[in-house]
């Protein structure tokens, strides 16, 4: 998202000064600012007109028209790219990472997490033995940085142990914006098919970026030698070569395909496929995304193809309706966890309302991802009790 300075840099009067930290969406402060301008030309046009409170029309009208048109910009959301360095007989890790996993539960489905095995400070790590040669790579990629586990890379940038990444370091990673979308589509069964879509959305933000893809499986529960038995979003593969491949930004769009197997050794259930682009000089990454991500609609944007659907009641206690357009085919709903995990699938028929139940499910807030003929669309639904 383009800060304030930056917009007002581009704007007619380049002479207000706005605080580097405002975002561009603090409606509240962009009304005040729009009214204090204006107030402040007034004063200035009545002192030289003679007191005579009047303002040249162009000027109102162009102020306007910059904010208006500044303000029909919307950004995808950042998703904190969190990269965890870390080993199963390692007891630092086993007292750290239960509760790092605590506090990530609070933010869910607002960040994006990847569980390295690099085989530090023990070898007999069996997710490090699983894939030893990308394993130490993505260690020996952070040289001088990571120097132990745990430890968990922020955005390619920030460096801190399990326990360093606190409440409020979450609180100030999340429910920010970028400039970058990235776009997951992924297949389903044992041979699959992952599109990547980069898009940038302020224009001009990056001529390249370089672009990581990993294979990873949401959940294992495993008694490990630390005493750690459930374990996150566990690295198996990269998509990408283990150095990522540079892609090329200057057109404002760019896509990347891939095709994997899913290994016998996999829970196919869980497997899915976590992407990110970083700087290639600075390794800051600009965003993440997976498929289970809301789906993001600019206003720039050409929205021909995505699904028109509505959740109603919501929240809700359990039962609740999708809408669809009048006119469509067959399809399937699938509804997931923010977490990533599927909790309900259900075919349908060329229907306008599906009736669905989630009164099994546990109280929080769940992605309904609706695909027909191709296309796809999802909203947010909150279960409360």
């Amino acid at each position: 998202m383009l800060i304030a300075s930056q917009i007002i840099y581009l704007s007619p009067f380049p002479q207000l000064s706005v605080p580097e930290s405002v975002r561009f969406d603090d409606d509240v402060f962009w009304l005040i600012l729009v009214g204090e301008y204006i107030i402040e030309q007034l004063k200035k046009n009545s002192m030289r007109q003679g007191h005579r409170m009047t303002i040249p029309i162009y000027l109102i009208f162009s102020l306007l028209i910059t904010f208006s048109d500044a303000k029909a910009q919307n950004f995808p959301p950042l998703y904190p790219t969190l990269e965890l360095f870390t080993n199963t007989p390692c007891p630092s890790c086993g007292s750290q990472n239960p509760g790092l996993f605590n506090r990530l539960a609070n933010f869910e489905g607002q960040y994006h997490l990847v569980s390295f095995y690099p085989g530090k400070p023990y070898n007999s790590c069996v997710f490090y033995q699983a894939n030893i040669t990308e394993n130490t790579a993505r260690w020996q990629f952070y040289t001088g940085s990571v120097f132990g586990t745990p430890t968990v890379a922020i955005n390619g940038i920030d460096f801190k142990n399990s326990n360093g990444v606190n409440n409020a370091v979450l609180e100030g990673l999340t429910g920010q914006t970028s400039w970058l979308e990235v776009a997951v589509a992924e297949t389903t069964g044992s041979s699959r098919t992952v599109d990547i879509t980069l898009q940038d959305h302020a224009g001009g933000s990056a001529t390249t970026g370089r672009l990581f893809a990993v294979i990873v499986e949401r959940e294992i529960l495993y008694n490990a030698p630390n005493g750690e038995t459930v374990h996150h979003n566990v690295f198996r593969k990269f998509l990408t070569a283990s150095a990522g491949v540079d892609v090329d930004l200057s057109s404002g769009t760019a896509t990347e395909s891939f095709t994997y197997q899913v290994d016998q050794a996999w829970n196919a259930d869980e497997i899915y496929v976590i992407a990110w682009v970083m700087d290639p000089d600075t390794k800051e990454i600009y965003n993440s995304g997976t498929k289970f991500d809301l789906d993001f609609v600019s206003s720039t944007n050409n929205i021909a193809d995505a699904i028109k659907m509505h959740l109603f009641p919501n929240p809700t206690r359990g039962q609740f309706t999708l809408t669809l357009p009048e006119s469509h085919k067959a399809g399937t709903v699938k509804v997931y966890t923010t977490a990533g995990a599927l909790v309900y699938t259900q075919n349908f028929a060329a229907q306008s309302e599906i009736l669905m139940d989630g009164s099994a499910w546990p109280e929080g807030n769940y992605v309904v991802r609706v695909t027909i003929d191709g296309k796809e669309g999802s909203e947010l639904v909150r279960v409360v009790r």
